[in-house]
């Protein structure tokens, strides 16, 4: 685990922040995944937002550079994507004004803590992301999100991004996109379900932060984690691209290979896509 990347050293407090504030803060739903992303990331079974490093360096620095200072995160399994922004503002001495949003109060206590850590206030917000509003953003992130949503609000997700983007203003998201797959599925088929639990019980056991949690609480939240985690998938780059397209955004994209992942099904044919879009009126002259 490299220590340079934004937040990693941060991470044992915020995966013991986030197992203590669950149990109060989220909903049935959510839980189980919330308490337990933070040990995930530690344990070294997720690499979350850091597969992403490159991209999100590269996409946030050249935002801020370009005078981008109102910045809105747009779902926060964690600290990770705020982590990004921070660092960003922060490697061009520029002092941003961001907010957070996300369903669940969790992600954002954690948001928050991390944020006065690192000597920054931001504004966060407990909000369907589908209904929120406010003054227009320089900058819109967002990572693995649209995943979240159908296709049609996924449509509307992205129509409410460009309303929310200033003149000039970016939009940097990555989206996993996963041809030939189902509309919607599990993230885990049933025998990897399982056997998540069992690796990263054994990947607890070799960590130096093994204290922070007990072992039965830790496959305890695995397997909850992985019986109730589904997807709505986005199958093509071209599907990805039309959201945005019919926004009125025009997107420059960037697409690797696969990342990897928990498990094997992590390993099969996919791509994860980072985009910068901006109003398409406004491209030209950017």
């Amino acid at each position: 685990m490299d220590k340079r990347l934004p937040g990693i050293e941060d991470l044992p407090q915020m995966a013991a922040l986030a197992l203590k504030t669950a149990p109060a803060c989220c909903a049935g739903a959510c839980h189980d995944y919330h308490a337990v992303w933070g040990f995930l990331r530690l344990f070294g079974r997720l690499p979350a937002v850091t597969a992403d490093d490159a991209f999100l360096t590269s996409a946030l620095g050249a935002a801020v550079e370009a005078g981008a200072r109102r910045a809105l995160v747009c779902g926060s399994a964690d600290h990770g994507l705020l982590a990004y922004v921070l660092a960003a503002f922060d490697a061009a001495g520029a002092r941003p004004d961001v907010t957070v949003i996300d369903l669940c109060p969790t992600p954002l206590a954690l948001c928050r803590s991390y944020a006065q850590i690192h000597g920054h206030e931001i504004t966060t917000a407990a909000t369907d992301a589908l209904s929120f509003s406010a003054d227009p953003f320089d900058l819109v992130v967002a990572h693995n999100f649209l995943n979240f949503f159908d296709p049609q609000a996924r449509a509307a997700l992205v129509a409410l991004w460009a309303r929310l983007l200033a003149p000039g203003g970016r939009i940097v998201s990555c989206t996993t996109v996963k041809p030939g797959a189902p509309e919607r599925s599990r993230r885990f088929e049933p025998r990897e379900a399982g056997g998540l639990a069992d690796r990263l019980v054994t990947d607890r056991a070799a960590s130096p932060h093994a204290g922070l949690i007990d072992e039965s609480r830790l496959r305890e939240l695995a397997n909850g984690f992985a019986e109730k985690r589904e997807s709505w998938n986005v199958t093509s780059l071209e599907a990805l691209e039309g959201y945005f397209r019919d926004a009125r955004l025009q997107t420059e994209a960037q697409s690797r290979e696969n990342p990897g992942g928990m498990t094997q099904t992590s390993l099969r044919n996919k791509l994860r896509v980072g985009l910068v879009a901006r109003h398409a009126r406004a491209s030209a002259s950017q």
